[in-house]
């Protein structure tokens, strides 16, 4: 089961808003979108004042001066005029897209912290997967040195760690992988025996591959349904989310629009908070997939109609068609001007017992360290200073940024805090790549089931031959 890891201050930031009874967050036209009555929720004739919205605007420099001094606190070593080189798929995560927002302008600015702290030159060079994967192959068959760190999609981890061209993060001199900038739940992911093969943190934060789920506000309404509610109180869940479906479905409205359709039960089981293997260091991998209330929800996702994929998801759900739009977290900043009244939602949860989860896609950045590399401890160094450099703050100001000129009413800014600090890793997802039967037997049956083609009850058979499994290649041998 998933723990909420929550900053305090942006919490606290919520809870000041709330107490202020401040409504409004993106009013561009003026209009108090949490309360638009069904004659109004076209916009065209509500003239209110616009509220101010009070709030501490020192925050983010306060707490950029806390990451500050959690850098510059870092026991590294000096790299003087060396180059840490960072082989990546995707420039992304470090460098931002050029765009003027937060955002980029943050991730830049972190980038001259860290030469600054380390004293070394950091060349970060893109290759596509293939690339990436046949350099490491080559340097590790030749022994030879091809790169200090590579950040690669969450769906690599397992090659890499098959071919045995990374090393296991344990090992690496000086690296804390305990420190709160670390993701704990990613860290659990990319576990297997003894070893801890990537890592994902502060510095690895991607609005652009994290997902939630956008609704039709007044379609809810009409449904009868106060959906931030339900998130507030804990009842935002898989079962809920099935009801809701079948009340669009039965008042004539389309249930869902996504991209990637294909991927939607599997997305909605994931970002639950649900995890297909239980992992931690120094622990033998199990199959979470032999419960009874895991067949029970294999029934549920079974019978949940399908979401629609149209040519332009985003465009379909504006049209106020569809009661749901799963997206990445960036598609809110397209729809900030949209006349239709919007809401965000976190992914609902696998039950009332476990803390709300979010779909990251497998193409989300982690970081690993290759075989070879120049200076174990030099990587080691960057690691830990490029998340500790982002600590807090850059999900703060992308929070800000959105509350301030984006989202539309407290609910959502509740579930964006949410959304940012809880993205799912899971070994099976991290790890297929590299070990196919363990896939195969875990989110791989998991489309045999929904499908139809396997039953649960023939599925619960393979239970003691997945154990076996996991203990054949992924074995605890000192106890």
């Amino acid at each position: 089961m998933k723990k909420i890891k929550l900053i305090a201050v942006l919490a606290a930031v919520i809870l000041c808003l709330q107490s202020c009874g401040i409504i409004i967050i993106n009013d561009i036209h003026g209009k108090d979108t949490e309360s638009v009555t069904e004659d109004e929720s076209g916009r065209e004739t509500e003239t209110k004042e616009v509220k101010e919205i009070i709030i501490d605007k020192q925050t983010s420099d306060e707490m950029k001066k806390k990451a500050d001094e959690t850098l510059e606190g870092l026991d590294t070593q000096k790299y003087t005029g060396m180059r840490i080189l960072v082989a990546v798929t995707d420039t992304l995560f470090y460098e931002g897209d050029g765009s003027l927002t937060p955002l980029t302008s943050d991730r830049v600015i972190r980038a001259d912290k860290i030469e600054q702290k380390l004293g070394a030159t950091v060349s970060v060079v893109g290759f596509s997967e293939d690339e990436l994967f046949d350099k490491l192959k080559s340097s590790g068959r030749k022994k030879e040195y091809f790169a200090d760190v590579i950040a690669v999609p969450i769906s690599m981890v397992g090659k890499l760690c098959a071919e045995e061209v990374i090393i296991s993060l344990r090992t690496v001199p000086g690296l804390d992988l305990e420190a709160g900038y670390f993701d704990s739940d990613a860290l659990s992911a990319f576990s297997c025996g003894h070893n801890t093969y990537a890592v994902s943190g502060d510095g690895c934060f991607e609005p652009e591959k994290t997902y939630c789920v956008y609704f039709n506000k007044d379609m809810a309404k009409q449904l009868g349904y106060d959906l931030h509610s339900l998130v507030s109180d804990g009842k935002w869940t898989l079962e809920k989310y099935a009801e809701c479906v079948s009340a669009a479905v039965s008042a004539g409205s389309t249930s869902a629009v996504m991209k990637n359709a294909e991927q939607y039960r599997k997305m909605l089981i994931t970002g639950s908070g649900f995890d297909f293997t239980d992992t931690d260091i120094d622990k033998t991998p199990s199959a979470n997939t032999f419960t009874d209330e895991y067949g029970k929800k294999i029934e549920l996702l079974s019978a949940l109609p399908q979401a629609s994929q149209p040519a332009e998801p985003m465009i379909d759900f504006l049209s106020g068609g569809s009661l749901f739009y799963i997206d990445t977290l960036l598609a809110a900043e397209k729809m900030a001007d949209s006349p239709l009244v919007w809401g965000m939602l976190p992914m609902p949860k696998y039950n009332e017992e476990y803390e709300y989860g979010a779909y990251i896609s497998e193409d989300a950045v982690v970081l690993c360290v290759p075989k070879y590399a120049a200076d174990n401890r030099m990587s080691g160094d960057f690691i830990e200073a490029f998340c500790a450099a982002s600590s807090e703050y850059i999900k703060y100001d992308f929070l800000y940024h959105n509350m301030l000129d984006v989202l539309r009413d407290n609910g959502s800014v509740n579930s964006l805090n949410i959304v940012m600090n809880n993205p799912n890793y899971d070994f099976v997802f991290a790890m297929k790549g590299g070990y196919p039967n363990l896939y195969a037997n875990t989110a791989g049956a998991f489309d045999e089931m929904i499908s139809g083609t396997l039953t649960f009850d023939v599925y619960k058979q393979r239970e003691e031959d997945v154990a076996a499994y996991m203990e054949k290649w992924f074995p605890v041998t000192h106890r």
